[in-house]
């Protein structure tokens, strides 16, 4: 054989033998930097105000000295207060139901008394255009459409004894007709026409004189 073979190691027999720890060496750790951060300037706080003190004084604390109603109540609600109580509201309920109707029926006497206004307005116009109407001479012009002529003599009586009718008598009477009248119409027309122009020639001669 030849000597430079090379052998093959003898493996060392395994033992039941811990293994050697490895003890790693810590890496050095660099401490923080600390900064210098800006200080901020604190704002000044409002100073809190007081509270006010709350004012004791009302209505209902002086209705409460006035009355001093906590002795009624002390040893509970009064009964034998109650029907005064109830009189009372009974009373109230009733004036206040009065005052109402009092606003009521002035409300409607107002409304009343326009009303009669108004009628009594309308009265007296009416009256007026009646009173105008019912003249002589707006009758007159209003029949004269008819054949109707004013009368201007005046009016005369016929008597009738009682008991009879004397026949003699009512032949003596004029017989009144429409051309009768018509013509007692003209007549007293001219008559009043010749008057007229009388008294003013004897008015135009005192004037001259």
């Amino acid at each position: 054989m030849a000597i430079n073979t090379i052998k093959p190691p003898v493996a060392s027999p395994r033992a039941n033998v811990p293994r050697p720890v490895v003890v790693v060496a810590p890496e050095p750790v660099r401490a923080p930097v600390l900064e210098s951060l800006p200080v901020e300037e604190e704002a000044p706080r409002a100073v809190p105000r007081p509270p006010k003190p709350r004012s004791t004084w009302s209505v209902f604390t002086l209705l409460e000295r006035i009355t001093r109603m906590d002795g009624l109540f002390r040893e509970g609600l009064p009964v034998h207060y109650l029907p005064h109580v109830l009189f009372i509201m009974f009373l109230t309920l009733l004036y206040i139901g009065n005052t109402h109707y009092g606003y009521r029926m002035n409300r409607n006497i107002q409304k009343l008394k326009l009303e009669t206004e108004d009628l009594r307005a309308d009265y007296t116009t009416l009256k007026s255009d009646y009173m105008e109407a019912s003249k002589q001479s707006e009758v007159a012009r209003k029949v004269a459409a008819y054949g109707l002529v004013e009368s201007s003599s005046p009016p005369f009586r016929i008597t009738v004894p009682a008991g009879r009718l004397d026949e003699a008598e009512l032949d003596k009477l004029p017989i009144i007709t429409a051309d009768s009248l018509m013509a007692r119409a003209v007549r007293d027309s001219l008559a009043t026409v010749a008057a007229d122009s009388v008294a003013l020639a004897e008015v135009q001669s005192e004037v001259q004189e």
